[in-house]
């Protein structure tokens, strides 16, 4: 499921004292946060707690669990928001971040403690835009930290991994054809694109000892994608999570986008 749905309400964060800090947002905000202009290309993993390959979430359907205990993991080859560069740096999502009950949604960002202060408002502010952009699953607080973060993609680019250490430990396996392209290309629900490939979750283990939080959905739904995304995308309403109304299909204005864009129902 992409968080991407995901209308996720992160209030960006607008100072960091230390990496290892960990800010409480207040859940409401008496006006949108102004949102500078912003231009990724990167690669993006989520993971989740739906069945392997069949996620309802990302063709507008409901989690089949109730709630979705999921990462949004993204990897920013490139970019930059405003005037900050953000290249090479890494952020992930973490929580129940797609669910019809609104009070059981919550969230933790955990940014590359590499990355500045204002590198770290500036991503925070992106993934809070990305997803207070969708129509369902609105959060009412998040938390932020910055903690060491490890991501490695293999050179033929089947192989993902992500690791933070104490925390958090992913691995994907996508697969490709005799030519290296992806297996599957499926029109979906994502903050970050408008269609992604199926991947196999072979590791999915969270545990923050902070918050009391944990789980392990090994074997359960993993999607990669390969991303370039503009403010301007969002701006034109040309991602399909903007339509989104958990009705489990295509609404008549995804349906639009999708014949617009040339992708396949």
């Amino acid at each position: 499921m992409s968080f991407t749905h995901k209308g996720l309400r992160l209030i960006p964060a607008a100072l960091f004292l230390l990496c290892n800090v960990c800010l409480l947002y207040p859940q409401k905000s008496p006006r949108p946060p102004v949102v500078e202009d912003f231009d990724l290309e990167g690669t993006a993993l989520w993971e989740c707690q739906c069945t392997a390959h069949a996620c309802p979430c990302q063709q507008n359907g409901a989690p089949e669990h109730g709630t979705c205990e999921a990462t949004d993991f993204v990897h920013i080859h490139t970019g930059h928001y405003g005037r900050v560069p953000l290249d090479g740096l890494n952020a992930v999502l973490v929580g129940n971040l797609v669910d019809k009950n609104e009070s059981r949604l919550y969230a933790t960002i955990y940014i590359d403690q590499k990355a500045d202060a204002s590198q770290r408002a500036a991503i925070t502010a992106i993934i809070q835009f990305v997803n207070g952009s969708y129509e369902t699953s609105p959060l009412q607080a998040s938390q932020v930290k910055a903690v060491p973060m490890i991501f490695r993609e293999s050179p033929d680019k089947t192989m993902y991994t992500l690791k933070i250490a104490g925390i958090l430990e992913e691995r994907a396996v996508l697969h490709r054809d005799a030519s290296g392209n992806p297996l599957s290309n499926v029109t979906a629900m994502d903050a970050w694109s408008n269609f992604e490939h199926y991947a196999d979750n072979e590791v999915f283990r969270y545990k923050d000892a902070d918050l009391h939080r944990s789980w392990d959905h090994s074997g359960a739904y993993a999607n990669i994608k390969y991303f370039h995304l503009t403010k301007k995308m969002y701006d034109q309403k040309q991602m399909l999570g903007q339509y989104g109304d958990f009705s489990g299909h295509w609404t008549p204005e995804q349906l639009a986008l999708i014949h617009k864009l040339g992708l396949k129902e």
